[in-house]
């Protein structure tokens, strides 16, 4: 491309001076303002065509869209991008598009295009006139008595606004935001219409700040005297996390004065990261809610024109709110572009965030309908509700182009909330998206708009078919089916329906469709339907609820159980979500009785398990055993009871699933063997009886037709329970290797998933001789783990001591060091003896020695990253024993253990599985030999030192070995 030496100079040099830009500029700002590149003249248009001469009619369930030929808004020889487009809030025949102007050289300026008799004609202009030229991002809006109002960047970079009271045709100057710096980017604007609030008629404005105190926030300013005035710029968005960015912001006032607020919260200069959302209550003086992360997303924003055809495309968010009095009035509906998150499927999809409860919860579905991940592009989106609460959106989408290189554009529309959706091609020609020649880089318009009125809907984009960008519009008319005469069908008049506490009785009742498109209210009133006291709105012709919903919805309207309402039905159908297009059933009212019953116990019967079964519990078997029965009645509540010797004698008793509703029991094997403990059954110990179940009405009992015998048996307890994380391959050898040694020492054990550091999984090792916890890496223990270790310890008597031995290469990294997220120091040093000294990663193998136990015996432990520990400080020092060093370091510990009163702790710095023999000791048996000498230590048992024999009596003794007294 050419040099731009034709440019007057002192214009580049203003260029540069106003805009506060140079070439190193901020890449998150994205060139966003316009740019000189390089040479521009206009192309030469390939004349106006039409590109259909008869409107196409596309026939949906409920709806017909009648697409009538595309043409140009404004025709002109300037290139018109980013395209906004608002109408009058009470005047829908009124509606003012903009663009971004650029006519070549340092000519940039906004359009202003105006219709005053709903599409017919249009007028306008690509400069505005408000006295001097712009660098763009127009923001429109029309206020609740007819003012216009656009918000932009002034070529000083800050962000203006400017106001016109005759439809666009002259403009207030230039009014800076105060506060915002020349720095500032991507702005949009919006006014209170909504005649209940406060704030109503007051202007907003919002937009990016890359500069100042609120570098890389969106901030505010609004103006309650029609544009004469603006208050200071304060931020809108919470500080950015972490190399985070908030861009692409818009407001929108809710249906009783709500000042909302989107942005994306980008990640460096990539994608769109999450949306941000805020909300205020008072005019944006205050945010009651701000959050840079209300709904995940995935942007398509591209930094290096990777996009399609090289153009760069953005993810940021446009906003629409449900303003219709009808059920959807105050849902939130905001729009982005999305890749590769669900719901979004590949490169580019359409993705509607929706929010029903004023941006406390949030909801995302995929709007384009195309095949998913067929790799086609839908991008640049923006959304509208139209005053019958249809909600459509705008994009633009190649799906028709097997070469991926052209697009048109879409827009889909769903009746249901943004449920389900249907797909409108608007365009009637393809274009080759491309960068605008002398713009910033791969900039092609960075918005699209729509708007509708008087049920058209009016989808606005800019394409270059003809040879140059131009903002293009076509008229879509929207015909809904009438509402139709419709009759009530059932339950017939005189019916009474009976509520019961819980039951899942279901009652139906239905009616004639009024019309494909129609939403009904279901009313009961007492004692006639004029006077309503249950309102039950529906979008089809039938309604469904429990006799358990009717039973809370009765005592809701004061009942007692037995009384009852006695009154009439009827429905109303509306139209297309409003509530003055109406129509009652022809044949309704009809005679109804609502009453709160009394649940009928009924005689029913056991089922599994049959009577005669036996059944072993364990604390460490975590499976449901399960009872079940028939149902004795509606609205009935149960419990399961266990007797010994027979039924009567009752010693356990449950409440059945569902707080007591479900005709089923699932209690965990662990929790019925905690139950059987706690009626004095013994490990290994059984004890028979009878189970039964009794139903409850609130007034009487009954008991099912049979008591069953069962046997509920213990498993006796092993020496030892092995805790190990099956998460986690080399803990599961580790795991199989301890298990395997155990038994050739002749102990028995009991195995215990402990999962990984994050389960929240307990259980109780009382009763249990010793406790072996293996480890593996970083997954040492979860704090349930260590909460349920620690209650172990505690439990420990002079008389019966608990015994705790720890196999883990990071057993110190992981718990004693203060920046891990499990530090726990006092558990470390308090309770289980040891410091953590350091991490020393291993290059093959590491030595070790006995010292305490297996005294002079040496091992290897091949483990990368082995910790150093050491003694405790903070305990006496006549509890404490080196048990393991490193034979290459003196003075670094591998194994520690504490001899308390009521307990004992061997800690070991290396894994089950790494553990090897070295060749100076050929004895293959290396975990035997540890884990023998580990237990020995916390059962004061002194070890040998024959690396062969299981001999208790050492061939050589030490001081050291004559624990826990050595004098």
């Amino acid at each position: 491309m050419k040099k731009l030496f034709l440019i007057i100079p002192f214009i580049l040099a203003g260029y540069f001076i106003f805009t506060g830009q140079n070439s190193g500029d901020d890449v998150k700002k994205w060139s966003t303002r316009l740019q000189i590149s390089g040479d521009y003249s206009a192309l030469p248009k390939s004349g106006i065509q039409n590109f259909s001469t008869q409107p196409r009619i596309i026939h949906n369930q409920g709806e017909t869209y009648t697409i009538y030929p595309n043409f140009l808004i404004h025709e002109s020889f300037n290139t018109q991008s980013e395209v906004p487009i608002v109408r009058h809030p009470s005047n829908p025949n009124i509606m003012f598009a903009s663009a971004n102007t650029f006519s070549g050289g340092n000519i940039f300026s906004l359009g202003v295009y105006v219709t005053t008799n709903g599409g017919v004609t249009w007028s306008g202009t690509d400069t505005i006139n408000t006295g001097s030229f712009n660098f763009g991002d127009p923001g429109p809006a029309i206020d609740k008595d007819g003012r216009f109002l656009i918000s932009y960047i002034s070529t000083s970079g800050r962000i203006s606004n400017s106001v016109s009271t005759n439809n666009g045709i002259n403009w207030t100057p230039d009014f800076l935001i105060p506060g915002s710096s020349t720095q500032s980017d991507k702005n949009f604007s919006a006014t209170d219409d909504a005649p209940s609030s406060p704030y109503y008629g007051r202007y907003y404005t919002v937009y990016t700040e890359f500069s100042g105190i609120n570098l890389n926030r969106i901030a505010l300013s609004y103006s309650s005297d029609q544009g004469a005035t603006w208050s200071n710029a304060t931020p809108v968005s919470p500080g950015p996390y972490f190399q985070h960015f908030h861009q692409g912001a818009e407001p929108i006032v809710g249906p009783n004065g709500q000042l909302y607020v989107v942005w994306a919260n980008n990640l460096n200069n990539a994608t769109e990261d999450s949306l941000g959302f805020a909300k205020s209550t008072d005019g944006g003086v205050t945010w009651a809610v701000t959050r840079n992360n209300a709904s995940d997303m995935n942007g398509i924003r591209n930094t290096g024109q990777s996009f399609m055809n090289g153009i760069r495309a953005n993810g940021f968010p446009r906003i629409a709110v449900d303003k219709t009095n009808g059920q959807r009035r105050g849902w939130i509906y905001v729009v982005t572009s999305e890749k590769n998150l669900a719901p979004a499927t590949d490169v580019a999809d359409v993705i509607l965030h929706k929010s029903t409860d004023e941006g406390t919860t949030w909801t995302k579905v995929r709007v384009n309908q195309d095949t998913p991940g067929n790799g086609k592009y839908q991008y640049l989106s923006a959304v509208n509700v139209d005053d019958n609460g249809g909600v459509n959106v705008i994009y633009y989408d190649n799906r028709n182009t097997p070469t991926n290189d052209s697009a048109q554009v879409y827009v889909s529309r769903s009746l249901d909330g943004g449920n389900t959706w249907t797909d409108i091609l608007v365009s009637d020609h393809k274009f080759r998206p491309k960068a605008i020649t002398g713009l910033a880089g791969g900039y092609q318009g960075d918005y699209i708009g729509i708007t509708s009125g008087n049920n058209v809907l009016w989808p606005y984009w800019c394409d270059d078919i003809t040879g140059l960008y131009q903002a293009w519009t076509a008229r879509v008319d929207i015909t809904s089916f009438p509402l139709n005469s419709f009759n009530l069908n059932s339950p017939p008049a005189g019916v009474t329906l009976t509520g019961y506490p819980n039951s899942t009785n279901l009652y139906t009742v239905n009616w004639d469709t009024s019309a494909s498109t129609a939403s009904y209210k279901w009313i009961f009133g007492n004692p006639s339907a004029s006077s309503r006291r249950i309102t039950i709105p529906s979008l089809e012709n039938s309604i469904s609820f429990t006799a358990g919903q009717l039973d809370n919805i009765l005592i809701g309207l004061g009942l007692n159980v037995g009384d009852s309402l006695v009154g009439q039905w009827d429905v109303w159908a509306f139209r297309n979500n409003l509530t003055n297009d109406s129509l009652k059933a022809a044949n309704g009212p009809r005679a109804i009785t609502l009453k709160r019953g009394v649940p009928p116990l009924s005689s029913f019967n056991l089922n599994t398990p049959v009577s005669g079964i036996s059944i072993f519990t364990s604390p460490t078997d975590f499976s449901n055993l399960r009872f079940n029965w028939s149902t004795s009645g509606p609205g009935v509540t149960y419990k399961w009871k266990f007797g010994s010797p027979v039924i009567s004698a009752t010693r356990i008793i449950r409440t059945s699933d569902l707080s007591g509703v479900d005709s089923s029991l699932n209690i965990p094997n662990n929790e019925m063997d905690g139950l059987l403990a706690s009626i004095g059954v013994l490990p290994g110990d059984s004890i028979t009886g009878q189970w039964s179940v009794y139903a409850y009405n609130g007034f009487d009992s009954a008991q099912a037709s049979q008591s069953n015998t069962i046997t509920f048996r213990r498993k006796a307890k092993g020496d030892v329970i092995v805790l190990y994380d099956s998460t986690n391959v080399n803990c599961r050898i580790s795991r199989d290797s301890v298990l395997v040694n155990l038994e050739r020492l002749a102990v028995t054990y009991d195995l215990y998933n402990r999962k990984g550091v994050t389960s929240t999984d307990a259980i109780s090792f009382r009763e249990y001789k010793r406790v072996i916890l293996l480890g593996e890496g970083s997954s040492v223990m979860s704090n349930k783990i260590k909460d349920s270790l620690k209650s172990y310890l505690n439990a420990g008597t002079f008389q019966r001591k608990s015994r705790l031995i720890i196999m883990s290469e990071d057993i110190g990294y992981q718990i004693d060091r203060p920046a891990s997220v499990y530090f726990d120091s006092a558990f470390a040093r308090s309770s289980l003896g040891y410091q953590y000294v350091a991490d020393r990663p291993g290059v093959g193998g590491r030595g070790i020695i006995g010292m305490t136990i297996n005294t002079n015996l040496t091992d290897s432990t091949y483990g990368p990253s082995s910790d150093v520990i050491k003694r405790s400080e903070s305990i006496p020092s006549n509890q404490t024993f080196n048990l393991y060093r490193y034979r290459l370091f003196l003075d670094s510990m591998n194994a520690v253990g504490r001899i308390s009163p009521t307990y004992n702790v061997a800690v070991m710095a290396a894994d089950a599985e790494s553990l090897r023999p070295v060749s100076d000791n050929p004895n293959p048996f290396t975990v035997r030999r540890v884990l023998d000498g580990l237990m020995k230590f916390v059962d004061e048992i002194p070890t040998s030192n024959d690396p062969l024999s299981g001999s208790e009596l050492p061939y050589s003794y030490e001081l050291s070995q004559n624990y826990p007294n050595p004098f």
